[in-house]
C-alpha cells in the first residue's frame, strides 16, 4: 500500500462523509463539504486525509487553540482510519502529520479527546505517546436554549 497524506479537498467530502459512521458521526457529503469551506475561513485549523491511489483510507482535522490562560494547543478534533486499513501504521502517520503540523506553528502539545468506551482507542493513543491528562464533562448550551433554561428531558 502507498499511502499519501494530502489536505482534504472538497472533492474527497463523500468517501469521508463514509469515514465518519466510524467516529460514531453521520454526515452527507454535502455536510462535509460545506464544514470544509467553513472551515477553511478560520485560522489554524487543517483537515488531510490518507489518499491510497485516489481511495481515501484516513481523516485527521487538528485544530489550534489559542488561550489567554495558557499557551495553548492543537487539539485534534477528528481522527480516523478506515476498518480495512487499520493495524498498517495511517493512525500514527496521520497523528505524526498532526503533530508537526501543530508544533511548526508554535503549540507545544497536541490533545485529542476520546469517549470513555473506546478503550480500544485509549490504548492506541497511549502507545502512540499520549498520556491521559484530565477527565472532564462536556457542556453545551444549544442555540434553541435561553440561558438558565433547564435542558428537555429525553
Amino acid at each position: 500500500m502507498t499511502v499519501t497524506l494530502r489536505l482534504l479537498e472538497s472533492t474527497d467530502a463523500e468517501a469521508v462523509s463514509a469515514l465518519l459512521p466510524d467516529l460514531g458521526y453521520e454526515a452527507t457529503a454535502e455536510q462535509v463539504a460545506r464544514r470544509l469551506a467553513a472551515l477553511r475561513e478560520w485560522p489554524d485549523q487543517e483537515a488531510f486525509v490518507a489518499d491510497d491511489g485516489g481511495r481515501i483510507v484516513g481523516l485527521c482535522h487538528v485544530q489550534g487553540v489559542r488561550m489567554l490562560n495558557s499557551e495553548g494547543y492543537a487539539e485534534i478534533q477528528a481522527l480516523v482510519v478506515s476498518a480495512a486499513c487499520r493495524g498498517q501504521g495511517l493512525g500514527g502517520r496521520l497523528v505524526a502529520h498532526a503533530r508537526d503540523w501543530a508544533f511548526a506553528r508554535g503549540y507545544d502539545r497536541v490533545r485529542l479527546r476520546s469517549g470513555v468506551q473506546r478503550e480500544a482507542a485509549h490504548a492506541f493513543y497511549e502507545h502512540l505517546g499520549f498520556a491521559k491528562a484530565k477527565a472532564s464533562y462536556a457542556f453545551e448550551l444549544r442555540k434553541d436554549r435561553a440561558v438558565g433554561e433547564p435542558p428537555a428531558t429525553r
